[in-house]
């Protein structure tokens, strides 16, 4: 949307945004897809006469075009998943940190109910990787994407200080979630620390966002390894030197820094460059971007409820403290294989066009959701299950059982994900991003119905 001084020309703005190709609004040449509610058909919302030949001739060339070889997926798709399953196993690395710590299973419930505070907070972020993915066609939308990004990312960060430093964490973490005075006084340094963490995870979503549209996923895979390096140099030095301090947050934040700055190095320095945008292309203005980023970060947060509401649970269980760390463990595990699925819709905005291909990506989405939970599923298996957390994780021995107990449950996670993914890819393409939010307000009420 071209951008006017005259405030009276936004809602025009937005009806004209709203009537232009969902193609120039991903920042594509090519047409973007809607569903045929009655047979469940793509087809473009470009020009009358394009949509009509495709609806038309759904088994010709037209429907079948853009249907993409499944080494051209994969290529695509592999360094994406792969850098998400290294992020996965990171969380397992703090895990495994605290577990070394001179009070593991305290530590580790504090661990949980700090981490599962902050990531209301970090959540967003998220949706605003993908909403600068969707918006960003050339260097002006991107810039204009990242100004609405800081926007929120100042609020965001300035509710979770509020809460770190002021009584309201007392409130939230003793009254609300129901942790001990214990648990308390080791939750609260590392919800102080994860202030940090919605300023890198919005870093990291801004410049990574060239890179996923110049098509070079590569990088993210060497950006997330050397977060692993150094998480796991941290790992192995910080317990000793901060046996009773906040380890796990410190830990985190030191990869995740590290992947922000590099994702902002390669963005600048290691890809071409993103295009100036025509003089005839619209610019996004900020309250258009809004529209669709609100509903988005707010489905994020609401989300994230769910683990705060599982936390107050299990701390009214017989033994909290086992019971907490045992979850942590569990689905800290269990997001290696569930990060199979996180970037589906990266997958919808760069190759869904039309009914063949959205059938395609359909299946290619089924498949990742199989392969985790079958791996799921065997490492639940007791004997494989004890050698993992134990062995490898180095889990307290009390824990062990609670966590496998845990995995068993949640081992379906990734296979309902991978749907939850696609078809969210399809609506927020769609500009339908307030039905994502009903989606995540319906996770979260059945969450404190169980």
């Amino acid at each position: 949307m071209c951008q006017r001084s005259d405030a009276s020309n936004v809602d025009a703005q937005a009806q004209e945004l709203q009537s232009t190709e969902n193609a120039q609004i991903c920042g594509r040449e090519q047409n973007t897809p809607d569903i045929d509610e009655t047979t469940e058909e793509l087809v473009p919302t470009g020009t009358a006469s394009t949509g009509s030949a495709a609806k038309k001739d759904t088994a010709g060339h037209e429907a079948s075009s853009f249907r993409q070889p499944l080494a051209a997926l994969l290529k695509f798709y592999l360094p994406l998943a792969a850098s998400s399953m290294l992020m996965m196993v990171t969380h397992s690395i703090v895990s495994g940190a605290v577990a070394r710590t001179l009070y593991p299973t305290i530590a580790l419930a504090a661990y949980s109910a700090s981490y599962s505070v902050a990531q209301v907070f970090e959540s967003p972020c998220y949706g605003l990787n993908r909403m600068c993915l969707t918006f960003t066609r050339g260097k002006k939308s991107h810039r204009k994407a990242a100004q609405v990004a800081l926007m929120i990312l100042g609020v965001l960060i300035s509710m979770l200080a509020i809460i770190s430093w002021t009584p309201l964490a007392r409130m939230i973490l003793i009254d609300v979630l129901g942790v001990s005075e214990e648990v308390y006084s080791m939750a609260v340094p590392s919800m102080r620390m994860f202030i940090l963490w919605p300023v890198a995870s919005s870093v990291r979503s801004i410049f990574q966002t060239p890179i996923v549209m110049k098509k070079r996923t590569v990088w993210l895979t060497i950006n997330m390894v050397a977060r692993v390096l150094i998480m796991f140099l941290a790992a192995a030095i910080l317990p000793g030197m901060w046996p009773v301090g906040p380890v796990g947050a410190a830990i985190l934040m030191l990869g995740l820094g590290t992947e922000a700055f590099l994702a902002f190095v390669v963005s600048k320095k290691g890809i071409e460059p993103l295009e100036d945008e025509g003089p005839d292309e619209l610019i996004p203005t900020t309250p258009v971007i809004l529209k669709f980023a609100l509903p988005l970060t707010i489905a994020s947060s609401v989300q994230t409820l769910g683990r705060p509401i599982i936390t107050a649970a299990l701390s009214r269980t017989v033994n909290p403290e086992v019971t907490l760390a045992g979850y942590q463990v569990a689905t800290s595990f269990s997001f290696i294989f569930a990060a199979l699925t996180y970037n589906i819709y990266h997958m919808v905005i760069i190759f869904v066009k039309d009914s063949a291909s959205f059938k395609q990506i359909r299946r290619f989405s089924a498949t990742l959701g199989t392969i985790a939970l079958v791996c799921l599923w065997i490492s639940s298996v007791p004997q494989m299950g004890t050698w993992i957390f134990g062995s490898v994780i180095k889990t307290p021995p009390e824990v062990i059982p609670e966590a496998l107990k845990t995995l068993a449950f949640i081992a379906m996670m990734p296979f309902m994900a991978a749907f939850a993914e696609f078809y969210g890819g399809i609506l927020m393409l769609n500009q339908q991003t307030v039905w994502v939010t009903a989606a995540k307000f319906g996770n979260v009420i059945t969450s404190s119905l169980t």
